[in-house]
């Protein structure tokens, strides 16, 4: 009896040492699942973390492409409020265009005269309409130039839209851009145009014979004022010499002409 007995004893003892081992296996693959669930959560949570940034950011950008729309929109309603009064800039084309045609004529008179009396160079059609193309240009140049000017200005002075004087001076800058621009670009035109430059030489041409010819009456009338002057006949020839060469500048000019 005492066999069967201790070897119901040895198997107790084996069923125990193999509870024991089932445990701890059990407990090591609980604890192994516990990291696997904790490692899940930790990811599920950076990655909702990431959606949650990325949206952000989304939103952060859409606010600020919005933020920007709505300054873009305000620039541009705020250019509204300086519109440019055409009529007045038609006006003021045109009393440039009268006053860069004196000047333009002004000039060419002090050309062919300076060529004539001085240079004693024969009067060239062809080359005066030259100096007319060149001196439109300039002129066209410098209005271009004054446009640029005032968009520098409106560029450093901006309008303060809570102060009226920076926004009267802002529409000042901007009408007068506009003209200078305008004026420039009608002086270009003008510049192409056959017809205006050879009505510009020719009023330059008549300018410039009728001061040669009251220059040279003037001096007769001096000449015949002195003919009392005992001096008049030491300074005769002399005045007669200046006399013989105006009228042949003036002469050969006119035969070109």
């Amino acid at each position: 009896m005492l066999a069967p007995t201790v070897a119901s004893e040895g198997q107790a003892m084996v069923d125990k040492k193999v509870g024991k081992h089932e445990k701890a296996a059990k407990k090591k693959a609980m604890l192994e699942k516990a990291k696997r669930d904790k490692a899940g959560r930790d990811k599920a949570s950076r990655d909702k973390a990431s959606r949650d940034k990325a949206g952000r950011d989304r939103a952060g950008r859409d606010k600020a492409g919005q933020a920007a729309t709505k300054r873009a929109g305000s620039k541009r309603s705020r250019r509204s409020y300086f519109p440019v009064d055409a009529p007045a800039v038609a006006r003021a084309v045109e009393e440039g265009v009268l006053m860069s045609r004196t000047a333009l004529t002004m000039a060419t008179m002090n050309h062919i005269i300076i060529g004539a009396v001085r240079d004693k160079v024969d009067y060239n059609p062809e080359q005066v309409a030259e100096f007319v193309e060149a001196e439109l240009h300039q002129l066209a140049l410098e209005q271009a130039e004054l446009a640029e000017h005032m968009k520098r200005l409106q560029l450093e002075f901006p309008p303060l839209l809570k102060r009226s004087r920076t926004i009267a001076d802002y529409q000042w800058l901007t009408r007068r851009r506009v003209a200078y621009s305008a004026l420039a670009s009608e002086l270009d035109r003008l510049n192409g145009d056959p017809d205006f430059i050879s009505e510009a030489v020719d009023a330059s041409q008549k300018w410039a014979w009728s001061e040669l010819s009251r220059a040279i009456e003037g001096r007769l009338d001096v000449a015949a004022d002195l003919r009392s002057s005992p001096e008049y006949e030491y300074e005769r020839e002399g005045r007669l010499h200046e006399l013989r060469d105006d009228l042949a500048a003036l002469a050969t000019s006119r035969a070109s002409g």
